[in-house]
């Protein structure tokens, strides 16, 4: 009797921890099926498609080609950035046209001939792996004076965090990455010394968290603006800074 008595307890006992184990293999398969699920989502590059709108009245040229973003899992913050890039376009076409009225009305006022404006904008995708999006916009007005003005606005989002990603974002928090960084400017600087103003290595050794960049296959480009470091001729100046200098100081891996 005894006997029969502990082979059902080992029977329930074994079918118990039978079950239990079912279980676990069960959720271990999810689990599994998940994350590739994941892993394959964001191993696909985001797709990146134009909207155009151009015309020509009395008042001004208008030439906007505005990146419109698709393929991502998270909706909801791809929504945000087709917000903010197609806000960044338009944003340009309000204010010169805004100050196109005004500078129409004061021609006609004044007796002298009005220039034509224009607003324009581009894009470039210079970076676009693994849910990480780097797209720099550069917006041109020209308001009628000696010469239009071109900045370069940066856009570089983290699809997996949802988030826009500052410079500092890329990089482990304690590392000396601003200076990797900076050295590696100026080194840049004084190979054609001639072209800056005589500040600009002080301008570059002051670099903030929200250094304007983009990101590239072969390393993050750092940037600054017109009259910046250097007079309008010499343009937006730009350096590359290579992933192999900085590999070390990156929480996020970004290099191919």
């Amino acid at each position: 009797m005894t006997g029969c008595i502990n082979s059902f307890v080992s029977t329930q006992t074994f079918g118990k921890t039978n079950e239990v184990n079912i279980v676990f293999k069960q959720r271990n398969i999810w689990m599994i099926v998940l994350t590739l699920f994941i892993l394959t989502a964001y191993s696909q590059p985001l797709t990146v498609t134009t909207k155009q709108i151009k015309h020509t009245n009395e008042l001004m040229e208008v030439d906007l080609n505005i990146p419109v973003v698709s393929g991502s899992n998270n909706r909801s913050f791809q929504r945000h950035v087709n917000r903010l890039l197609r806000k960044e376009s338009l944003d340009l076409k309000r204010e010169v046209e805004k100050e196109a009225r005004e500078n129409m009305a004061i021609s006609k006022k004044e007796g002298f001939p009005y220039r034509l404006h224009a607003a324009v904008s581009r894009f470039d995708v210079t970076y676009n792996e693994h849910g990480i999006l780097s797209i720099p916009v550069t917006l041109y007005s020209y308001t009628g004076g000696a010469h239009g003005m071109t900045v370069k606005v940066p856009n570089n989002f983290d699809f997996h965090e949802g988030k826009s990603l500052q410079l500092s974002d890329l990089f482990k928090k304690g590392t000396n990455y601003k200076q990797v960084i900076t050295n590696e400017v100026i080194a840049q600087i004084k190979k054609e010394n001639d072209l800056y103003f005589d500040n600009a290595i002080d301008v570059v050794k002051k670099m903030p968290n929200d250094q304007p960049y983009y990101i590239t296959s072969d390393g993050i480009v750092v940037y600054y603006g017109l009259y910046e470091i250097a007079p309008y001729a010499a343009g937006i100046r730009e350096f590359l800074i290579p992933f192999s200098i900085l590999q070390p100081y990156m929480k996020i891996k970004l290099a191919r």
